[in-house]
């Protein structure tokens, strides 16, 4: 390569790279997004980020001496941020095949979580797998990923909804066959909406994947952020902080 090119193009690398690591070394916090309605693993409480997820998240940025700023947004945003690189991740997003080249990973995953296939409580009690779900009008919610099975295929009918709570009042009015909701979600909303509890049943599973803090390639700096990232949920799966929070969410 040109000398001078050479020369060039180092300066316009520092001066992308640079202001990411001297945020860093200042203390200055990462801003990473966090799901503004997903109770109860990531949700807002007294105008703040709460949830099973975001303590997770915030004990590993802590653990690894990593100052951070949870911005709470609605999932489909937030994702949208990260893509443009205006943030440096986003939580919690489904990793499949689907997903695996749009951001950056960290190793272990922030945890495990059931889909769940709901139907009404008046309607047919038969199991329902995803591929009884074929031509079937199904309640999803904005910006979800439901894994390649269901995102993958094209005989499945989706009817896009705000949140989970609208879905699943979709479900009881009988505007959808049946519904995607993660099981722990379902059950929050239920607790929180009885008589809406009392009108819709789990009738299977989707699946159970792994949720992840997922990262922006586009981010200034980003694969060091993720590798102390990684040492910090390595740190807290250890040292029993990762089983303390789990315990306080069950």
């Amino acid at each position: 390569m040109n000398p001078v090119v050479r020369w060039v193009l180092g300066w316009v690398w520092a001066g992308v790279a640079l202001p990411a690591v001297w945020a860093q070394q200042s203390g200055t916090p990462i801003r990473i997004g966090a799901e503004d309605d997903w109770r109860p693993y990531s949700y807002v409480q007294a105008d703040k980020p709460a949830g099973f997820a975001v303590d997770l998240v915030r004990a590993a940025w802590a653990a690894a001496g990593v100052p951070v700023e949870l911005v709470p947004l609605p999932y489909a945003r937030c994702m949208r941020e990260v893509e443009a690189g205006k943030l440096a991740g986003c939580f919690d997003t489904l990793r499949d095949s689907r997903t695996e080249d749009q951001y950056l990973w960290h190793k272990y995953h922030l945890f495990r979580a059931r889909i769940g296939i709901y139907g009404r409580s008046d309607g047919s009690a038969a199991p329902m797998n995803v591929q009884a779900l074929r031509g079937k009008r199904v309640g999803v919610t904005n910006g979800y990923d439901y894994g390649a099975a269901f995102d993958g295929d094209p005989a499945m009918v989706r009817d896009v909804a705000t949140s989970d709570l609208t879905t699943l009042r979709k479900l009881v009015a009988g505007r959808v066959d049946y519904a995607l909701v993660f099981d722990r979600v379902a059950t929050e909303i239920a607790s929180n909406n009885p008589t809406l509890g009392q009108s819709f049943r789990l009738r299977g599973v989707l699946l159970e994947p792994s949720l992840y803090l997922s990262f922006s390639k586009k981010y200034p700096g980003v694969e060091p952020l993720i590798a102390k990232f990684d040492a910090g949920l390595d740190t807290i799966r250890k040292n029993g902080e990762y089983a303390r929070i789990e315990a306080r969410w069950r």
